[in-house]
């Protein structure tokens, strides 16, 4: 693992086992997560794909070159599917989509936007920490969990060798900058809000 990528894991290696460990992903794995607290996830995290598109677009207008804009053009038209999952089974659930965001994830989504204001190496670093803790986590589901789940579309979403190709592109982005005080905030708030999140839908 390169140098600053494998900085910023090693420092939060507390966060990221607590990530993995979290009740929301270990429920989910096991199969005991209540209806209501995935369904809850379910409006929330559609909520912030959506902000989470126009940040990656924000963040693909300051990249630094074409190898960059390419990398995050992938991501940008893989959100679409994944909104179309989200929207299939919302219908499926009868989970209302326009419900009222937490101000929780109002903060998370506002976070990205501000993020790319700091410039490309702050912006690229939570663009790396939220996808990585994604993979990381869904990772872990699908690991230990049976074909037959119910969240199978969402396992195979962020668990599959192309999203994990993806996340490594991203890291080799970051890994094209020197790690500054920074990033290594930025990373620490996205394990942050991550963690608050599955917090706020399992409560």
């Amino acid at each position: 693992m390169p140098e600053t990528t494998r900085a910023l894991l090693t420092a939060q290696a507390a966060a990221w086992q607590r990530i993995l460990d979290h009740p929301f992903v270990s429920r989910t794995s096991a199969g005991s997560l209540p209806k209501a607290t995935f369904d809850r996830w379910i409006a929330e995290d559609y909520f912030f794909v959506q902000s989470f598109e126009r940040y990656l677009a924000r963040l693909s207008a300051v990249a630094p070159d074409d190898e960059a804009r390419s990398v995050l053009a992938g991501g940008l038209a893989a959100l679409k599917p994944e909104l179309a999952l989200f929207e299939e089974a919302a219908a499926e659930r009868g989970v209302d989509l326009t419900a009222e965001p937490s101000l929780l994830n109002l903060g998370y989504s506002a976070y990205l936007f501000t993020s790319v204001e700091e410039g490309w190496p702050v912006g690229i670093t939570v663009l790396y920490a939220v996808e990585k803790a994604y993979y990381d986590a869904w990772a872990s589901v699908r690991d230990t969990t049976g074909a037959d789940t119910q969240y199978a579309g969402f396992i195979a979403n962020w668990s599959s060798p192309e999203f994990a190709a993806y996340v490594e592109q991203l890291a080799g982005l970051v890994d094209r900058e020197s790690l500054t005080p920074a990033m290594t905030l930025a990373f620490d708030r996205v394990l942050r809000f991550e963690l608050a999140f599955w917090d706020l839908v399992s409560a």
